[in-house]
């Protein structure tokens, strides 16, 4: 009995372990929206979509919906958009379709920016996440994860 729970002990972290991690984080002064992705394999994972595809499906991208909404709920606007949309540049973008062996990528999403209308009216945003990664090593390799939070200003 003793030599099962030491066994349990000792590999629960690694079966707990997961390949990919992601954390979400809000700047109420600036408005932006912060995604962290991390590799914590030695794969090279690439993010989803493949080139080309241009729909937003759960189960085939990794992407982010916003909804902008009112004190009463109503829905002012809603924008979606692949993960690595966002980046400043083009060499940037094609870097953060990747995620590169034990590396980190950061998405930063400017709120304000995203939004065509007036700021005011806004009284939270829904975030929905999903990430979906394909191993290039093996393509069975296959990592899903999709987060909501709700941002209130």
């Amino acid at each position: 009995m003793k030599a099962f729970l030491f066994t349990v002990f000792v590999l629960f972290p690694f079966v707990a372990f997961s390949q990919i991690e992601m954390h979400l984080s809000f700047n109420r002064t600036d408005r932006t929206l912060v995604l962290v992705v991390k590799n914590n394999t030695d794969k090279l994972f690439r993010l989803c979509p493949s080139f080309g595809q241009n729909y937003y499906e759960p189960g085939t991208a990794s992407f982010v919906i916003l909804q902008y909404k009112d004190l009463d709920g109503k829905l002012l606007f809603k924008k979606s958009l692949f993960v690595f949309n966002c980046q400043p540049d083009a060499s940037q973008y094609v870097i953060g379709m990747f995620l590169f062996k034990y590396g980190e990528n950061k998405y930063v999403y400017d709120l304000e920016e995203l939004y065509k209308g007036n700021m005011n009216d806004i009284y939270e945003v829904e975030v929905h996440v999903q990430i979906e990664a394909v191993s290039l090593k093996d393509k069975k390799d296959v990592y899903k994860e999709k987060m909501d939070r709700i941002l209130r200003w």
